[in-house]
């Protein structure tokens, strides 16, 4: 138990270090560039070209990406991106169902009373109160008005609808707003801002629909999708010349984004920014934030922060925002291969998110199907001794091939697939075989390398390769991950960087497989103290991966158990309850006080254990539960497939552990026997994934996934010690 406590300290000073960014540059209030920010919605680079939007494409000059525009819902109303930029949270205007936002129509933005006809006349935008009202009902926290308290003390202007519900108070006070709408109007207005000391200047550009694309119960506008987007570029254009005769344009942040979809279809919207950025410096090169971690993707409430972060320094202060400040990076990438990569962002969320349900439905009812072949392949001796031995060794290698997909589909993005055409077939099929060549190498070399001679060996190597694409993903910035069949969707926006669930539960057990496998052959060799080095070691930097490079909070409080519990029962030390209580107590201590300790930094420094404490402070704790709680349930009723696979998985494992002659012909009474780490191996497998489940949201992806990794590995090791015989070792 002390080398266990010593192994936690130790833990706690990696993570800290791990979770400490360098602190962000400041300047003094004197030095801020003044801030202009053009707000729109639904439109996508794709729309960009220096034809048809000019104003648009020439913001190239500066630093560019997409955002990431998921609200309350699926897709983003116009008055969504308003009100989350107003917030620094997801917050709506819609007061309804996930299903009847589907078809419902986005509602226009409020048009607010104009109380007088000159510049720094106040108004109030007209249903804020609702606004509050339906944010108050959401688990989401968003409290609209943040922004536009924050900046009480500094000079700003809000130039259309959208912008005064941005720049409102929380009680939907507006102090300087003016009502425009044509280029010539917006222009002067921003100009005479900027010329007379206006800090902040906040325009509302328009907004695009897709008449091929909208809600059925929305009436399709008169102009088309290209003249609206031209409608929104000329805007821009005449904030762009604005800027240019006040100020200049190397003197003034100039922020264009698109802050909403175009209509039922979630996508990846334009975003650029010129001049100075937060801290030091110039927009140059790609977009990014710390929220997203990713080059060229930033998220709706990322704005926020960076508003307050040019607006008033990095110390603003100001509490519940889930964003962090958009600077850049990359600068001297040439334009074209700027706009490529952000072209390629939305290309390939879009291929995607069709492939994903299906693939889970295929990949989840093939292995019911496996689990059944195997029980029967195990329990019959079909063909006699030379058919059996032919049937167990196809089994094998069909089980390590279903593992190996775990890894291959992420592996599959290092081939732009989503480039094969343009329908769902053509990338159906270019991203069915990018994974079916990762497959094979990694059953080949599984099944062929020296580890072949052990009945673990597979089970061990499968898993490490697993780990280690996930491991170095994450420390590599989880390209591969982003838009993959089993990793992170940037158009659902729950999360860019790290471990979702999914990979969380790939990564966690495969690196927990590893360890079983080697640790089991230490010590049958006899090296029992070095078996137990490895575990504890391996569990160190799995908690480092997954808590750190992973920024997963409810991964360490299942890894670190699971792990402690394997070093105990390797070093031969009896497992009681109360061992497992001081176990679970230091695992919760040192996750409390590294999540007190970043919670006491900036809040730009913040990362999201920080953020969490805040929340709890915050009185908003049983939200995050109530979410979870509700996302848990969700998956489990809507994905029958994935509960199917679940409920099956966890009785498979749990009968190998307490029943194993279920089976036939004794077979894992005989695998235990001769791998003594196999059994208790698999029992803290069980503890992880469990725990998994009961802390995170959308934790029931956490068993079933997991088990699509250990189980098919499972089966390949008991065919082996079949095919081995009773008497060989």
């Amino acid at each position: 138990m002390a080398a266990a406590v010593a192994v936690l300290g130790v833990l706690a000073v990696l993570l800290g270090v791990g979770a400490a960014p360098a602190q962000a540059a400041t300047t003094n209030a004197e030095g801020r560039a003044p801030l202009v920010v053009v707000g729109f919605s639904g439109v996508r680079w794709t729309d960009v070209s220096e034809q048809a939007t000019p104003a648009l494409a020439s913001m190239t000059s500066g630093a560019i990406g997409t955002v990431a525009v998921r609200s309350v819902f699926t897709a983003a109303c116009p008055a969504d991106g308003w009100l989350g930029l107003s917030a620094g949270r997801r917050a709506t205007d819609f007061d309804g169902t996930s299903a009847q936002h589907a078809s419902a129509a986005c509602a226009a933005v409020p048009s607010p009373a104009v109380a007088t006809d000159v510049v720094g006349g106040p108004t109030t935008v007209p249903g804020f109160e609702e606004f509050r009202r339906i944010a108050d009902g959401d688990t989401f926290g968003a409290v609209p008005g943040t922004l536009g308290s924050a900046l009480s003390s500094v000079d700003s202007l809000a130039v259309g609808p959208g912008a005064a519900i941005a720049l409102a108070d929380t009680s939907g006070r507006v102090p300087d707003y003016v009502a425009a709408s044509t280029p010539a109007e917006i222009g002067g207005y921003v100009q005479d801002a900027l010329e007379n000391g206006t800090r902040v200047v906040v325009v509302d550009a328009g907004v695009v629909r897709d008449p091929a694309d909208l809600p059925s119960q929305e009436q399709a506008p008169a102009q088309s999708r290209a003249e609206q987007v031209a409608a929104v570029d000329a805007r821009v254009a005449a904030v762009q010349r604005a800027v240019a005769d006040s100020t200049g344009a190397d003197a003034t942040t100039l922020l264009a984004v698109s802050l909403a979809d175009a209509g039922a279809t979630a996508h990846l919207q334009f975003a650029a920014a010129t001049g100075p950025r937060p801290g030091s410096g110039d927009y140059e090169g790609f977009l990014g934030s710390r929220s997203t971690r990713q080059t060229a993707i930033v998220q709706t409430t990322d704005l926020t922060p960076t508003v307050l972060a040019l607006a008033l320094g990095s110390d603003h202060g100001t509490p519940g925002l889930v964003g962090a400040p958009v600077t850049s990076t990359d600068a001297g990438t040439p334009a074209a291969d700027r706009e490529r990569k952000v072209r390629d962002l939305d290309a390939a969320a879009q291929a995607v998110q069709p492939l994903v349900g299906p693939f889970f439905t295929v990949w989840g009812a093939s292995q019911i199907l496996l689990y059944g072949v195997a029980t029967l392949a195990l329990r019959k001796a079909w063909g006699g001794t030379a058919g059996r031995r032919r049937i167990l060794a196809w089994l094998r290698a069909v089980a390590v091939a279903f593992a190996a997909v775990c890894a291959s589909t992420f592996l599959a993005n290092t081939i732009p697939w989503w480039r094969a055409g343009d329908s769902t077939a053509s990338h159906l099929l270019a991203v069915t075989g990018a994974v079916a060549v990762y497959v094979v190498v990694i059953t080949a070399l599984a099944l062929l390398g020296p580890w072949r001679r052990h009945a673990l060996g597979p089970l061990g190597f499968v898993g490490f390769v697993v780990a280690a694409v996930l491991a170095v993903d994450c420390a590599t910035g989880s390209r591969l991950m982003t838009s993959s069949l089993n990793g992170l969707q940037p158009v659902v926006a729950g999360r860019f960087y790290g471990m979702g669930n999914p990979q969380f539960a790939l990564f966690s057990a495969g690196a927990l497989l590893f360890t079983v496998a080697v640790a089991d052959w230490l010590v049958r060799g006899g090296r029992r103290r070095a078996a137990v080095v490895l575990v504890a070691v391996v569990g160190l930097l799995a908690t480092y991966v997954d808590g750190v490079l992973g920024a997963d909070f409810g991964g360490p409080p299942a890894i670190l158990p699971a792990f402690g519990l394997l070093a105990l029962v390797v070093a031969g030390v009896k497992v009681t309850p109360k061992r497992v209580v001081v176990l679970l107590g230091a695992t919760l201590l040192v996750l409390a006080a590294i999540s007190v300790a970043d919670w006491l930094r900036p809040t730009d420094d913040q990362t999201h254990l920080g953020r969490f404490v805040q929340t709890v402070v915050d009185g908003g704790a049983w939200q995050v539960i109530e979410r979870k709680g509700e996302q848990n349930l969700r998956i489990l009723f809507s994905n029958w497939i994935l509960s199917l696979v679940l409920a099956l998985a966890t009785v498979f494992i749990a009968v190998v552990l307490a029943r194993p002659r279920v089976l036939g012909v004794a077979v894992l009474e005989r695998a235990y026997e001769r791998h003594p780490v196999l059994k208790p191996g698999l029992a803290c497998l069980l503890v992880l994934l469990v725990i998994g489940f009961a802390v995170n949201d959308s934790g029931a992806a956490v068993p079933a996934v997991g088990a699509m990794l250990a189980v098919p590995l499972l089966i390949a090791c008991i065919t082996r010690v079949v095919e081995d015989g009773p008497t060989r070792t």
